[in-house]
């Protein structure tokens, strides 16, 4: 999987088919890794849910619900970036994210079977990968229809920051920035 820094996936599972099916996947994918750990810890409220650490420290990326189909390679990917430390931002953009001061959270709802939700998970997960402020928690919809409902989630990706702006779809680094400006209160 080419990754440096050890890194650990904290799930927090339940007895439900989809938790089990994951926890497997998981483990037969990741059972001969010298770089990524498996944990099973309580943490959330949801499952399955899964959070990622880096070197024993949290990376402020989670993921509930079915990481599985069209999102397994999202997954993957994400794990990649963190295990890398590495971004799909342009530098430019990431000049811009170091003068970020306040927190902001991320939250992206994807379907398995979506083509563009990949690239929106992936988006995410770089912004959290370069600021210690960013969180991002990816919800596959279909796992957690109550929470795609509060947040009236009728297309997918559907992105929303920092419970204020939101906008469907794949953006642009520079967009996105916006985005995460606007939800900031600094425009």
């Amino acid at each position: 999987m080419g990754i440096k820094e050890n890194l650990t996936l904290v799930c927090d599972f339940d007895e439900k088919d989809i938790s089990q099916k994951i926890k497997k996947t998981l483990e037969e994918h990741f059972k001969d890794s010298q770089k990524v750990n498996l944990e099973y810890k309580k943490f959330s409220d949801l499952k399955p849910a899964i959070k990622i650490l880096r070197n024993g420290e949290d990376t402020g990326v989670k993921f509930y619900g079915n990481i599985l189909g069209g999102e397994f390679q999202a997954f993957l990917e994400s794990l990649k970036i963190i295990g890398n430390n590495e971004c799909h931002i342009s530098q430019r953009v990431l000049e811009f994210i170091e003068e970020i001061d306040k927190p902001v959270d991320i939250k992206v709802f994807v379907t398995t079977s979506c083509g563009w939700c990949p690239p929106a998970t992936i988006k995410a997960v770089s912004f959290a990968t370069v600021s210690r402020l960013i969180n991002a928690s990816i919800y596959e919809c279909y796992s957690f229809p109550e929470i795609a409902m509060k947040y009236n989630v009728s297309a997918v990706p559907k992105t929303v920051i920092n419970d204020k702006v939101e906008f469907v779809g794949v953006k642009d680094d520079n967009e996105y920035f916006g985005y995460i400006v606007n939800a900031l209160g600094e425009v």
